[in-house]
């Protein structure tokens, strides 16, 4: 989680200071509570990070560098596509949103499940395994 929140510090920061915005200027609109921009700052492009490196590789930089992948639960071996990595992303930021409960539950959950599922793993029918 590390490796992958420095990469898209990196990506979003980067954008925010060639598209000219004074980091002063996000820093209070963030702040202020506007939605939008902390959506469009935020969260679009960890989704399409997590979604895009999940769904075609099976893994993201962070679990690369970790040496674990996402795959099917079925079969332990296949890639879960966009729209199941997608739906996993998703199920996470929602248990992520309803408080900080639900989301560190959620991350302890493999410790005590015998396929070592998290929930989100159990929505998305995924599986995470050493390669």
């Amino acid at each position: 989680m590390i490796l992958d929140g420095a990469i898209l510090a990196a990506v979003v920061l980067t954008t925010i200071l060639v598209a000219g915005v004074p980091l002063e200027d996000v820093n209070t609109t963030v702040l202020e509570g506007d939605t939008v921009t902390v959506i469009l700052l935020f969260v679009a492009p960890e989704a399409i990070y997590d979604t895009f490196f999940v769904g075609s590789r099976g893994r993201t930089p962070g679990k690369q560098a970790l040496g674990i992948k996402v795959v099917d639960a079925a079969d332990q071996t296949g890639r879960i596509g966009y729209a199941r990595a997608f739906t996993r992303w998703l199920s996470t930021a929602f248990l992520w949103a309803l408080f900080t409960v639900p989301g560190v539950l959620d991350h302890l959950w493999p410790l005590r499940d015998p396929r070592k599922q998290a929930f989100h793993d159990k929505f998305a029918r995924s599986v995470v395994v050493r390669t």
